[in-house]
């Protein structure tokens, strides 16, 4: 039995890393529970598994006046995180004491987060970090990237007509019932032969009414201000904005903000 295993032990340095060799649920702040930790992490293994994309969640009380964004990117380059050639994956960001968040995409992902997607993605995550629950702002993290990622299997994107669809749907329908209703009411019209007068010209004799003084009176006037917009100092970004270059010379996407 030592001697087998002897045999094998060179063999076992080098096999390739598996999925769930690296945590990627890394609460330093505290924020979730075991069991919330190992839900996460079992939902994200899933999607590595079956999208081969690398998500992951990461929260701190501090990261002492460093960029979020800075912070995230670097954070998920050189903690070895992204799956494939171009490394894809995207890491969310949580920063308790400043309220920061940020999602730092790589290789496929930052394609996959255009404005639309990251919108949603935003305004989901965001809802429950304001609700002060982390836990449902991670669910949302993982369920709108499953989404994405299962639209961009089938060679879609999230973008606007995507979302709105069954509002599109019943726009249409609402433009269709109007456009038949006016033209069903112009055909009635026309049917008509006999039209009754609005004006009183016909009953008039021509150059009887005649006028010997004309004059113009101002009665009041309209003055209209508007306010000069003002200059926000937080802390934003987008999706869908095109890509940078972290410090260890790789491209992201992405964004946040404060909640």
């Amino acid at each position: 039995m030592r001697i087998k295993f002897l045999t094998l032990a060179p063999l076992v340095l080098f096999l390739p890393m598996p999925l769930f060799a690296r945590s990627h649920v890394v609460d330093n702040a505290g924020l979730l529970s075991g069991g919330e930790t190992a839900t996460l992490e079992n939902l994200m293994t899933q999607i590595a598994l079956s999208c081969n994309f690398d998500l992951v969640i990461v929260t701190e009380k501090n990261i002492d006046g460093a960029n979020p964004m800075a912070y995230a990117d670097d954070f998920f380059d050189y903690n070895g995180y992204g799956l494939g050639e171009d490394r894809d994956g995207c890491l969310f960001l949580l920063v308790t004491e400043s309220r920061y968040y940020w999602f730092s995409t790589s290789g496929r992902g930052i394609r996959v987060l255009n404005s639309g997607a990251f919108n949603k993605l935003e305004s989901a995550v965001v809802g429950y970090l304001r609700d002060n629950d982390p836990a449902g702002a991670c669910r949302a993290f993982i369920g709108n990237w499953e989404e994405f990622l299962a639209l961009d299997a089938k060679g879609r994107n999230y973008n606007f007509f995507y979302a709105w669809n069954i509002v599109l749907v019943i726009i249409a329908w609402v433009l269709a019932l109007l456009i038949a209703f006016i033209i069903v009411s112009v055909w009635k019209r026309q049917m008509n032969t006999a039209l009754p007068r609005k004006e009183a010209d016909a009953y008039v004799i021509p150059g009887s009414l005649a006028f010997t003084q004309q004059q113009d009176s101002f009665l009041y006037s309209t003055v209209t201000r508007t306010a000069k917009p003002k200059t926000s100092s937080s802390f934003s970004g987008g999706g869908g904005r095109g890509s940078h270059t972290s410090s260890s010379g790789r491209s992201h996407g992405g964004g946040g903000g404060k909640y």
